[in-house]
């Protein structure tokens, strides 16, 4: 075997070790860009502007939803098992506090492409929250890798401040996520 043969073998086991030791030292599912490295957007940013597609195909702009509403993004993905588990307790806190102005939209990192999955998934699930569809460019996701997202769930939370409140790489505790909630909701 060739000492390429040896580099090339050992860069994939170590990759291959890499990103499943990240995996399992975490709730969070990871998905890295060169983008997404060490820029988290965080408590007290401006959330970045940003028009996607609903599931239904209706565009959904989240700039005249601040100060309005409290606005919760949770980015995820079909494929991550913590999202799953995270998802029924979102759509949990949404039903209890949209009344009083809190938004919910589940940006999908899969693409418009598996949108008959996600449809039966979240009719499956009965979710009242929507999806909204994460536009991929070339290798980037547009959203997700301006408000540093390296992982899956990522929940973050816009105050009715208009700023950013609260942010969760990873399963929220339902204390933990109630009382951010409660919190963005009571801001002026």
């Amino acid at each position: 075997m060739t000492v390429n043969k040896l580099l090339k073998m050992a860069f994939a086991t170590a990759l291959i070790f890499g990103v499943a030791g990240a995996s399992l030292a975490s709730d969070a599912t990871p998905r890295k860009t060169e983008a997404a490295v060490n820029s988290f957007i965080a408590v007290g940013a401006e959330p970045l502007p940003f028009t996607l597609k609903r599931l239904g195909g209706d565009p959904v702009e989240l700039k005249p939803l601040l100060t309005q509403k409290a606005v919760m993004l949770v980015f995820w993905s079909l494929f991550c098992g913590p999202c799953q588990e995270e998802l029924p307790l979102v759509d949990q806190i949404f039903k209890k506090y949209s009344a009083q102005g809190l938004e919910v939209f589940a940006v999908n990192l899969d693409g418009e492409k598996r949108s008959k999955a996600v449809d039966t998934y979240m009719k499956k699930q009965g979710f009242s929250f929507s999806v909204l569809w994460e536009v991929l460019e070339g290798v980037s996701y547009l959203t997700a890798d301006s408000y540093g997202v390296a992982g899956t769930p990522t929940l973050v939370l816009i105050g009715k401040s208009g700023k950013v409140s609260f942010t969760h790489v990873g399963k929220t505790g339902e204390a933990d996520l109630e009382n951010a909630v409660q919190a963005a909701l009571a801001e002026k």
